[in-house]
């Protein structure tokens, strides 16, 4: 019977790979790659960031199969989209723990980290980023093929609701106290500022209603065209709606997301 052993591992290796790569296709996490466990540290944008290994160390790390805007990119509204992409992956991923699965290519040329990036058992936000319209899919290289296919109906998901970079209708406008059953989404919210602070590097904007705050880093502060006294103005700003302190806010990254409706002079 001993000697039988070896043969009856293998059968079960055999058997147990293909239930893992269907669990993959249904929404699960694989389990025949190797997979490691850490804290999101950093953001640099949609695709790639820092992670401290609970095994220790830190990695950059970059997305399988999704490609986000560049910030470099000479294009504004390409720049925009970008930026959306890094705010929504720093909202959702940021000092979160994640499972990180990697697949045959280990690293790619930078030295980085190539990995399905999973916030649950049946999360994994490759697939999120993709779906919700930051970035698209990424299928040059080979990988997993039924994560491929996955990434490639969630992109056609995302250009069918024309979200994230596929949109074409401008965003939707609303208030500021309907800031908060807009979390995760991109919207232009419309208010007259009522007071302007200083709050570490930013620069805090606070509407006549409704909880909601515009919040502008002082390096894009100096970049925005015109006046910045803002009080008793009329503003339009347009970004993701994230929460903060239990406050719905958008972050200001380019001038082109402030614009100044009246002077309420």
């Amino acid at each position: 019977m001993r000697k039988a052993l070896p043969a009856l591992i293998i059968f079960s290796e055999l058997l147990f790979v293909p239930c893992l790569q269907r669990a993959a296709a249904g929404g699960q996490a694989p389990q025949f790659s190797e997979t490691l466990t850490g804290t999101v540290i950093y953001v640099y944008d949609g695709d790639t960031i820092k992670v401290r290994l609970d095994s220790g160390g830190e990695k950059r790390v970059r997305l399988i199969g999704v490609d986000a805007p560049e910030f470099d990119d000479p294009r504004e509204d390409l720049r925009f989209s970008a930026f959306l992409a890094h705010r929504f992956a720093a909202w959702k991923l940021s000092q979160k723990p994640v499972r990180l699965v990697r697949d045959r290519e280990k690293e790619d040329v930078y030295g980085r980290l190539l990995a399905y990036v999973w916030t649950d058992e049946r999360t994994m936000f490759n697939e999120i980023l993709v779906q919700e319209g930051y970035a698209s899919a990424y299928l040059k290289f080979p990988f997993d093929e039924a994560i491929k296919n996955r990434l490639r109906e969630a992109e056609a998901e995302a250009r069918q609701a024309e979200k994230g970079i596929w949109r074409v209708k401008p965003w939707p406008v609303v208030g500021p106290a309907e800031a908060r059953v807009r979390l995760g989404q991109v919207v232009t919210v419309r208010f007259r500022c009522v007071r302007s602070f200083k709050r570490g590097r930013f620069r805090v904007l606070v509407p006549d209603e409704g909880e909601f705050e515009a919040v502008i880093p002082t390096d894009v502060l100096a970049a925005l065209p015109g006046s910045l006294d803002f009080e008793r103005r009329a503003l339009e700003v347009t970004g993701l709606i994230e929460e903060f302190k239990a406050r719905p806010q958008i972050m200001i990254g380019l001038p082109v997301q402030v614009k100044i409706v009246d002077s309420g002079r």
